[in-house]
């Protein structure tokens, strides 16, 4: 039987101007400035796998990448909004439990970034922080959850 969280193996050969870790923290400054996270849901969330096999929780930044993986075994499923505050409330302690890595951006081509939520939400955290120091007015504006009400443990 065929698994269904297993990927095709991403491409070798990435563009020149691939860097990770800048992908990786303009993808949090978005879902921040954004307020919420997008990720598909049919009785259940969309799972992928890591490259070894372990599953993942796919999210991303805006609708349009979510609704290119909308086919084959995933063509069933409905783009859901998260919002940031439940995203971080409930779904990053959930996903900690479980021992599921998170996928962001995932492309048709099976090319992403895998991150532990532990590590995202810190990061989510550390942004929100650097975002209340500078403008706090943005946290009774926009309901962004307050750095200090995050719990990483």
């Amino acid at each position: 039987m065929r698994n269904p969280y297993q990927r095709k193996a991403a491409s070798k050969t990435l563009h020149p101007a691939y860097n990770p870790q800048d992908i990786y923290k303009q993808f949090i400054e978005n879902i921040i400035a954004q307020n919420s996270v997008i990720a598909l849901f049919d009785e259940g969330w969309a799972l992928c796998a890591t490259p070894t096999g372990q599953r993942a929780f796919a999210i991303w930044q805006n609708k349009s990448l979510a609704k290119l993986l909308i086919k084959d075994h995933w063509h069933h499923y409905q783009i859901q909004n998260i919002s940031l505050k439940d995203f971080v409330d409930k779904v990053i302690p959930f996903l900690r439990k479980e021992s599921t890595s998170v996928s962001l951006d995932l492309t048709p081509e099976g090319q992403n970034i895998l991150v532990a939520p532990e590590k995202l939400l810190l990061d989510i955290k550390n942004y929100l922080y650097q975002l209340y120091r500078q403008k706090p007015e943005l946290f009774k504006e926009t309901h962004l959850p307050l750095p200090r009400s995050i719990r990483l443990n």
